[in-house]
């Protein structure tokens, strides 16, 4: 069998939005492993994705349209799993196969979501184990507390991303990809999310926001936003990243 080979394209130059720039000669920072949901919902008209806008007084991105989503924390690979993520998309993440690594990663989104905006992708469950040992309430908390446990097996992939190193802030991300159909809950919006709504997947390009939420509604839009799609052509998801200058993407 032969062997896949990267490819790697360099797009044009364009201006970088909501990124920071780091003092010359600063050390390089290491990214934190990170973690968001991309939902969908399909009407007859348009599919639509969720998209907050963050407040204007918080440190990173402030006032930018967002996916859910934020850092990795330990609790969530303390956290009891009763649903574990596809093994095709575990392969994808760039966690050197770790099933571990890629359910905490998928639950981290999942969590995120439910604290940023009361939706939650998740089933019901009798029983539940409290696992986490968490300090303070969180999502997972959250929809426990409302007999739902995190639905991992309902998760796509739409790709990943790495800050580039000329942010003193800066973040590997991974986007997972769900269907507005399996949500519970209801949209509320938080001190981390000061709007929240169902966009268009054309109009929301025309929203402030960060060239990596761009370039995954452009990959989205390339799809028709067609979940299906974008699962067979699960080995062509892409890495984005900035190098000289430049949109880099690199696809396996």
């Amino acid at each position: 069998m032969t062997e896949k080979q990267y490819i790697a394209r360099s797009m044009e130059k364009k201006e970088l939005k909501f990124t920071p720039k780091n003092k010359k000669n600063n050390p390089i920072v290491k990214p934190r492993n990170a973690a968001s949901l991309v939902l969908l919902k399909n009407t007859a008209k348009s599919t639509k994705v969720l998209l907050g806008k963050r407040s204007d007084k918080t440190r990173f991105m402030p006032g930018a349209w967002v996916f859910p989503g934020g850092v990795l924390d330990k609790n969530d690979f303390k956290t009891h799993k009763y649903t574990q993520l596809k093994q095709k998309i575990v392969s994808r993440l760039a966690v050197s196969n770790n099933i571990n690594t890629a359910n905490a990663l998928a639950l981290a989104a999942v969590r995120e979501t439910a604290e940023e905006t009361g939706l939650f992708l998740g089933q019901y469950r009798k029983n539940i184990i409290y696992k986490n040992n968490m300090e303070h309430d969180n999502g997972i908390k959250t929809m426990q507390n409302n007999n739902l446990v995190p639905d991992l097996t309902k998760l796509s992939y739409l790709g990943r991303a790495i800050t580039p190193t000329f942010s003193p802030i800066r973040f590997h991300a991974r986007f997972f990809l769900s269907d507005a159909k399996y949500l519970k809950g209801k949209i509320r919006t938080t001190k981390e999310l000061v709007e929240i709504d169902w966009i268009p997947l054309k109009k929301a390009l025309k929203l402030p926001m960060a060239d990596v939420t761009e370039f995954m509604i452009e990959e989205l839009i390339s799809f028709n936003g067609d979940i299906s799609k974008i699962n067979k052509m699960l080995d062509n998801r892409p890495m984005f990243t900035w190098k000289m200058g430049k949109q880099w993407i690199t696809r396996k």
